[in-house]
């Protein structure tokens, strides 16, 4: 006897396993906020990703800019960073004296060997990097061990981003396990 019901059950099942096979060749994503409010002038926001064994599909993505950047025209689609020789280098210019953010996704040659970013903030009014050592946000991933992130409190804050997928997926396995047991009961 043909059951619908089971059908769709099925059906939604498959798609939310294509749709979480997407997300499966990305690396993880880190949301990084950095606190400027007690300086003022201009800066810059300095970005070094480098990995341990160059290659050309190792790169983090740059994406959802937030805060007072000049001229942050190409911004709005995102910075891809790569590091074919080993070392990548993005530099942005601001303006001190607010909240900023980004995230950080590694993409999936990131998974394959170690890699790090690290995000220096310059003022151009003091004339030094601020910060301890001059990195405010410090990201390591290395195959095998636990993800890295080293922040300097008083100027930054990082934290990783659930994948939408993930999410989804959680989602759905609740809704059709409480389906089931409700189909149980009703026997």
């Amino acid at each position: 006897m043909f059951n619908l019901k089971n059908l769709f059950t099925r059906a939604l099942l498959a798609l939310m396993l294509l749709t979480g096979a997407g997300a499966a060749l990305a690396g993880p994503t880190y949301h990084v906020t950095i606190d400027s409010t007690g300086y003022s002038g201009t800066g810059l926001l300095d970005f070094q990703f480098s990995t341990y064994v160059p290659s050309d599909d190792t790169a983090v993505f740059l994406s959802n800019f937030t805060g007072d950047y000049t001229d942050a025209s190409g911004l709005a689609a995102g910075v891809l960073v790569g590091a074919t020789d080993g070392f990548g280098y993005f530099a942005q210019t601001l303006n001190l004296g607010g909240r900023f953010g980004f995230d950080a996704r590694f993409d999936s040659g990131a998974m394959s060997e170690g890699v790090a970013l690290s995000v220096g903030l310059f003022s151009d009014e003091l004339e030094q990097w601020l910060g301890t050592s001059g990195t405010i946000a410090l990201i390591q991933l290395t195959p095998g061990e636990p993800s890295f992130v080293e922040v300097d409190t008083g100027f930054a804050s990082a934290s990783e981003v659930p994948e939408p997928a993930t999410l989804a997926s959680i989602m759905l396995g609740l809704t059709l396990m409480g389906s089931t047991l409700r189909a149980r009961r009703k026997k």
